[in-house]
């Protein structure tokens, strides 16, 4: 079962200007949420969740696994 991703208002605000099955790219990721929000609102969608940091990354690469 997946899990629903919610956002602020900001990132919901940010997803509106991705048009249905684009790519995008979210560099500073943090936890993934845009991406994974992105993905689950139109499934042609493909998105890029770009961290360097090691806590970052694992919080993103959590995210990905539950959505």
């Amino acid at each position: 079962m997946t899990e629903q991703i919610n956002l602020s208002k900001r990132l919901e605000t940010v997803a509106s200007f991705v048009d249905a099955n684009q790519l995008c790219a979210d560099i500073g990721s943090d936890h993934a949420y845009l991406p994974c929000y992105i993905c689950q609102q139109n499934s042609g969608a493909r998105a890029i969740a770009g961290e360097v940091n090691a806590g970052p990354f694992n919080s993103a690469r959590h995210t990905v696994k539950k959505t």
